[in-house]
């Protein structure tokens, strides 16, 4: 397994990935993206399986104009598609996916969906307006949203989103310590609700 972090607040949401791939407890990849974010306001994540998170990244990867909702019945399709593969014979795939941002609807309010795909059944987890959520390895004995958690409201003279960048890549590092599936190659956005053409006019005027 991999880690994906993503703190989402009602302005901003950040994510966090570490670079690492590991097959059959053999390292294959350092430099590998595990989610995709889009202009339009949203990110998807997948960790547990490299090849479907390729599949599954390339599939928003090629729809940019793609809103939330849209994002999310798509990656919806996906895992169902996905739910029963299998690794050898009676072997299925476990995986992990997470998709947060801001609806068309109601931008003011984000919302974000996890998802755990094992036994050909697929659980999920809804958060609105503020939550703090991690896709985390096997091998790790804390929780990492912890972390943040107990840290967000104590820096102060500093931006919310460097805090929050800052507090992600501190959870990051102490995964990649204790983890042989994770590393301390960071990827990092900021994802914002999308200004609509009406409201940048308004803006400038």
């Amino acid at each position: 397994m991999s880690f994906i972090n993503i703190v989402m607040l009602p302005d901003f949401i950040s994510v966090i990935s570490d670079g690492q791939i590991t097959t059959n407890e053999v390292l294959t990849q350092s430099h590998f993206k595990k989610f995709e974010s889009n202009p339009n306001g949203f990110v998807v994540g997948i960790t547990g399986f490299e090849l479907i998170t390729n599949n599954i990244r390339k599939k928003f990867y090629y729809q940019p104009n793609l809103n939330f909702e849209e994002a999310e019945l798509l990656l919806r399709a996906e895992l169902e598609k996905y739910k029963s593969k299998q690794v050898n014979f009676g072997q299925h795939i476990s995986f992990n996916a997470v998709i947060a941002g801001f609806p068309i609807e109601n931008p003011k309010v984000p919302k974000a969906l996890s998802f755990h795909v094992a036994n050909q059944n697929i659980s999920e987890r809804y958060y609105e307006k503020s939550a703090i959520l991690s896709l985390i390895p096997d091998d790790i004995s804390f929780n990492p949203n912890q972390i943040i958690t107990d840290n967000l409201n104590k820096s102060l003279n500093i931006t919310p989103t460097f805090q929050v960048q800052t507090l992600q890549r501190n959870a990051l590092y102490k995964v990649a310590d204790q983890s042989k599936t994770v590393n301390k190659v960071i990827f990092q956005e900021i994802i914002e609700p999308k200004i609509t053409d009406r409201s940048h006019y308004s803006s400038c005027q």
